[in-house]
């Protein structure tokens, strides 16, 4: 066991692999994943022509969606990043796509399909223009069309004595009426909201445990708890959106529709 017991986690790892069996931070890796899983699972009841995945990052989420659409097409604006997603998503049904989210056209071209649903996590706040971009998703979808989409809660979201994101990459901060009134003014309504706070206060009482040295590290520091089984099942049962006790979750997310 490490001398040093590692009471902090770098929460500002925002473009990650949750597969990624080197990186410890096993509460983010889970939370990561879950959220793909739960859009994955309340999409497939629609029986979706495409899916975009906007800020896609490194598309460990794409193989997920591409179980409920004939298509998905993954958007970044990092080049590099989505070099090493096109290892992953090889597959006939995926799509990638670089775009700059700070600037219009997305998805404008007439040789792209009809988009049905957005999925976008973890994406506004890291716009100075966020507005911007829920237009875009506006014009893309067809009414009725689908967003689920995620933002840090602000409860949760560390800032510096000025109140500004103590995270470099992040530009807004959001609380859910924010996030809700983003939306609705933007041509569409919130039909559900759904929250992770199971990993949140597990991640907490594991650091409440640590300061009181009554556990000497972090779950995520056993190795054996990386593989891509036992991550896809922490995420099934403990990262998994839901509606208990949303307020408590680090993640806002919500459920939209096109109207």
């Amino acid at each position: 066991m490490p001398e040093k017991i590692n009471i902090d986690l770098d929460f500002s790892e925002d473009c990650i692999n949750p597969f990624d069996e080197n990186n410890q931070n096993l509460w983010i890796k889970i939370e990561h994943l879950g959220r793909y899983l739960f859009a994955a699972d309340y999409l497939r009841q629609f029986k979706l022509n495409c899916i975009a995945d906007i800020a896609c990052g490194l598309g460990y989420g794409i193989p997920e969606l591409a179980k409920s659409a004939n298509l998905v097409i993954g958007v970044d604006g990092n080049a590099e990043v989505l070099q090493q997603a096109a290892q992953q998503c090889h597959h006939s049904q995926i799509q990638l796509i670089q775009h700059d989210l700070e600037k219009p056209g997305l998805l404008a071209d007439k040789k792209y399909p009809i988009v049905d649903a957005i999925v976008s996590f973890e994406t506004l706040e890291h716009l100075i223009n966020p507005t911007s971009i829920i237009k875009q998703f506006s014009q893309i979808l067809p009414l009725g069309g689908l967003l689920i989409c995620s933002v840090p809660n602000v409860l949760y979201e560390p800032h510096d004595a000025a109140g500004l994101p103590t995270n470099s990459c992040h530009k807004q901060l959001f609380n859910y009426q924010s996030l809700a009134q983003l939306l609705e003014t933007n041509g569409f309504k919130v039909n559900y909201r759904v929250g992770q706070a199971w990993s949140n206060i597990l991640f907490k009482r594991e650091s409440q445990l640590l300061r009181h040295r009554a556990i000497k590290q972090r779950l995520g520091e056993y190795s054996s708890l990386h593989s891509p089984e036992i991550i896809r099942y922490f995420s099934y049962l403990i990262a998994y959106p839901t509606v208990e006790d949303v307020d408590g979750s680090y993640s806002l997310i919500v459920v939209g529709q096109k109207i």
